[in-house]
């Protein structure tokens, strides 16, 4: 009895090896972007937001080292403007541009990310359909300047966290409420 108790311990240990630890990020150098809010960081700035029905916008600018991130609340103003705000879809995408120094023979450098835009209630109707409008309003905005959108995960159900990395150029969006792979 005893053997096969060791037996089966040593087999488990073969097949799964222990994960490698995950990099740490650098508490002292996060900037968490609330809602209505843009940030722009290069260096060892980390941008992250917690989205849900709102609409994250993400540009990492390779060329320059410089990374951006709108935490848009609402599609449209009515008004487009470059007055550094994000509450909006409509004014947060010519904003973060304009605070990135990003100009329109630019654009083929940046890469565009889009998280969010969930269905966080479960009710019907148009006006509780903002996380689509937002989607829509992401879409729509970044097209019309031409802009290509690198990688998206929108809508559905679940809230995510999006985090931009502005040492490495490298970001992750991570579903708020999914299993996730624990580290030891």
């Amino acid at each position: 009895m005893m053997f096969a108790s060791t037996h089966a311990v040593t087999q488990a240990m073969r097949i799964a090896p222990p994960p490698a630890p995950r990099p740490r990020r650098n508490i002292e150098h996060t900037r968490h972007v609330w809602t209505g809010q843009m940030c722009v960081g290069e260096g060892e700035d980390v941008l992250t937001a917690l989205l849900g029905s709102c609409v994250g916008i993400g540009i990492i600018w390779r060329a320059r080292g410089r990374c951006g991130l709108a935490h848009c609340f609402l599609p449209d103003n009515g008004v487009e403007s470059t007055g550094g705000g994000a509450r909006y879809v409509s004014a947060a995408i010519p904003g973060l541009l304009a605070a990135m120094g990003v100009r329109r023979e630019h654009y083929c450098e940046v890469e565009v990310i889009v998280a969010g835009g969930a269905h966080m209630l479960r009710t019907h109707g148009a006006d509780h359909q903002v996380g689509r409008r937002n989607i829509a309003a992401a879409r729509e905005h970044l097209a019309s300047r031409g802009l290509q959108v690198t990688f998206q995960d929108v809508g559905g159900s679940r809230g995510r966290r999006i985090n931009i990395d502005c040492d490495t150029l490298k970001f992750d969006v991570v579903r708020v409420g999914e299993p996730q792979e624990a580290f030891a």
